[in-house]
Order: structure tokens, then sequence, then C-alpha cells
């Protein structure tokens, strides 16, 4: 298990485990050039006369949720600095407290005489309100969003259609920490409309390529070494199991020299080339040998007692069961306490909003 502080997405791939990474917020993602915002004739007609920060709180909600623009608001009544700037942080509260209605990611504010006048931005696939001639990859789905941009992976700017309103965007941001494999940082646009893909520390896009196929072709042999057409899904993933907790040993330098810590730890390349990593590479690494042998799997970040930790969800007989490698590495064949498991055990932690997005992925209760 590994401690470290939570931190921003971007920045986790400084010291990338796969498990502390935070979501970004709205306005730190990749932007595109276009905007929508639903027609102003939804917009009431009338300006609203407030006399508290509360009530063009509640306007600014009202809006939200019903995908459409908040009245002018009519300051008269109401003594309040800064006016654009305060809306601003009424808006940005909003979104903190329900993270549902992130699909609002921007506001613009001005102030004429006594009335300020507001202008929410939309993501287009909650409006339908695309840019004209838009011929964005069609997604309806986590699951077909992964797979889009795992297929585009490394490339400059994917555009997207989003096909389904119903998804939400923290979902989305979660459900693409299942690409890149440590290397490389996909996000969504804050419109929706692209997908973006960073690179970890100084490594350039091409490297992290490079570094992701040489994981690729470590995990294919792999599967050839210790599995057989012969057996059964749960039997291949006994095998690996009992590989990967056999042969990788834990990367102590992330606690005892943690700046020393290489990149290749925290990803299958040093769990599977140089049989040394910390959580982050276990549990990347069993994902990647399990899709090898045509088993669905998933990271899972939590937290394991008091430390942020990364493991597996994957697909066995029908069901999904977790798998933590990290914690019983070392331990001998059979004596796994942590494979296939059907629920947690108590040490083991995510929050309520990792599980609602996992559900979501699966398309499965948990």
């Amino acid at each position: 298990m590994d401690r470290f502080p939570v931190i921003l997405m971007a920045a986790a791939l400084a010291v990338l485990t796969g498990c502390a990474a935070a979501l970004a917020e709205p306005d730190s993602l990749p932007e595109s050039s276009q905007e929508s915002s639903l027609p102003s004739s939804e917009t009431p007609s009338s300006p609203l006369a407030v006399t508290s920060a509360g009530e063009i709180a509640a306007e600014l909600e009202a809006a939200v949720r019903a995908v459409r623009q908040p009245a002018v608001f009519d300051l008269s009544g109401l003594e309040l600095e800064e006016p654009e700037i305060a809306v601003q942080n009424l808006f940005y509260s909003l979104l903190g407290e329900d993270p549902s209605l992130k699909y609002a990611y921007r506001i613009t504010a001005g102030l004429e005489g006594t009335l300020l006048t507001c202008e929410i931005s939309y993501m287009p696939y909650r409006t339908g309100a695309f840019p004209a001639d838009w011929q964005g990859i069609e997604v309806g789905s986590l699951r077909e969003l992964v797979a889009v941009a795992r297929e585009h992976l490394g490339e400059d700017q994917v555009p997207l259609r989003l096909t389904d309103p119903s998804l939400l965007p923290d979902d989305m941001s979660r459900a693409l920490q299942q690409v890149g494999g440590g290397y490389l940082l996909c996000s969504l646009s804050q419109d929706g409309l692209y997908l973006t893909y960073s690179p970890a520390r100084d490594l350039t896009v091409q490297d992290c390529l490079d570094a992701l196929s040489q994981a690729e072709e470590l995990a294919q042999t792999v599967v050839d070494e210790v599995t057989t057409p012969e057996m059964t899904d749960r039997e291949r993933a006994a095998a690996l199991y009992d590989y990967l907790i056999g042969t990788v040993d834990y990367d102590r330098r992330y606690y005892t020299d943690p700046a020393q810590l290489p990149l290749e730890s925290q990803t299958a390349v040093g769990a599977l080339r140089d049989h040394l990593a910390i959580c982050g590479g276990y549990s990347l690494a069993l994902q990647l040998l399990y899709e090898k042998a045509g088993i669905p799997c998933y990271t899972v970040c939590g937290t394991f007692g008091s430390e942020n930790h990364m493991w597996n969800l994957a697909l066995l007989d029908g069901e999904w069961l977790w798998f933590d490698a990290t914690t019983d590495r070392g331990l001998p064949e059979g004596a796994e306490r942590h494979f296939a498991q059907t629920e947690l055990e108590s040490r083991q932690s995510i929050t309520g909003e990792t599980l609602r997005s996992l559900e979501a992925l699966l398309g499965a209760a948990l």
C-alpha cells in the first residue's frame, strides 16, 4: 500500500501510482475552441430582483438543472462587491457541492448599471447544440469512451460526439483513468468535444507509446508462458495472479527514497520487466495480463487502512470480483487472501463517487 497526498490528475503523472489522482476541476481541463449555450429565448424575459447572494445561487442552480440561461439579476436591492466575481464564485461552489452538474462548465458575467447578465456554457451533449457540421466520433457509454480513448491513444485531439445526455462528467473523467497505463493522462475537454493526451513527467508522447508497446509485449509473453488454451477463465486468472505475486517485489524506495522512485515502478513495465513495482504497477500489470487472456479487468483507486491504494476488478464466471495483487505479493500458491473476492475486506475502501462511477462503467451493481 502506498501513502501519499491526493493531488490533481495532471500532477499525479509526475509520481503516478494510479491511486491518488483527484479529478480535475472543469476550469483546469483542456478547452476546445467551440462553445455551446442555449438559445436566448429560453432565458427568463424579466430581470430577477434579488436581495441576497442566496437568491442568486438559487437561480443559478435552477438554471443549471434545467439546462437554461439564468435570469438577468437586478441588484438594485443588494450591495455586492465585485458582482461579476461573486456570481462566478457562487457558480463554481454549486458545481463543487454537486459534481453531477459539471456539464455546466463556465459562467461569464457583465454588469450594466444594476443589471447583472450571466451566460452559462454547457457541454453540447446535454443541449444537443453541437457546432455546425461537427464530425466527432459517436460515444454513447463509458465503455465506448474508454475504447475510443485507447484506439486513438496519443493523438493530438480526438473529436467526440457524446450521444447519451445522462453521462456525468466526473464518471467520464474517472473512466478515462483506465487509459494510458500510467504513461499518458487522457482528459476530456471542458466542453466535452475532445479527448486529449498528456505525457508523464518529461517524456514525449512517443516515449510513452513505446513504453506502452513494451508493456503489451511483456504481458503477451507472460500469458503465452503460464496459460494454455485448455484452461478456464478462472484457471487463467489464477495462473496469472500467482505469477504476478510470485515474481514481483515491492519497490521499497516508495518509503525510503521516494524522490528516486522511477516511473516504471508505477507501471506494468516495472512489474513485468523489472519485477519491481508499487501498487500502481501491480494493478496495471494485472489489468494488462487479464485483458491479454480475454478477461475484462479494470483498476480501482481507494484506500487500504489509512493509505491510498490501487487494486483491480475483473469479470469471472459472469461476476465482477475484486483482486489485490499488491497485498498478496510473496504469498505461496493457493494462499491468496484477495483473489476473486465477492466483497471488499474491512481494510479496503472506496468512496461512494468512485463506486457509482465503477458501476456506470461496468453496467452492473457491485
